[in-house]
């Protein structure tokens, strides 16, 4: 088990899960950074194909929870591509959604910053578990 991303995930969970029950609510999320998160709640961009943006963030951390609590010696080399496509791929989807914020809505989000934050945390351990095993028999070539 890789204790740093099952506790990522973890954090990631509760916040994606309380952004979906938010969501679903009629009132407006509380923010600290004002009313960046209303307008992101509001926005076009707060779902897509009709699934609320937060459960796709509630897939992504399971999926990472599920991939981290697998991690071991014997498993990693099939972990570790599966590890890689997942945690880029939120943070593209993190990066853009970021852009959107900080462009299109000129309003920020304060847990949709903080779920940035948890997905760069995820990223960097990524990257470190990539760098350290490169030069070991059987490790993927990324």
């Amino acid at each position: 088990m890789h204790k740093g991303l099952v506790g990522t995930a973890f954090l990631g969970l509760l916040l994606s899960g309380y952004l979906l029950i938010a969501y679903v609510s009629p009132e407006p999320v509380p923010c600290v950074s004002g009313g960046g998160c209303q307008a992101a709640q509001q926005s076009k961009y707060s779902s897509f194909l009709n699934v609320p943006t937060p459960a796709y963030g509630m897939i992504f951390y399971i999926s990472l929870a599920i991939l981290a609590s697998l991690w071991n010696e014997d498993t990693k080399n099939k972990i570790l591509p599966l590890l890689v496509i997942l945690v880029s791929s939120g943070l593209a989807v993190s990066a853009f959604l970021t852009y959107i914020e900080a462009f299109v809505l000129k309003a920020w989000c304060s847990w949709c910053v903080a779920s940035a934050v948890l997905v760069v945390v995820a990223s960097c351990m990524t990257i470190k578990l990539v760098l350290d095993n490169k030069n070991k028999p059987y490790a993927p070539h990324i």
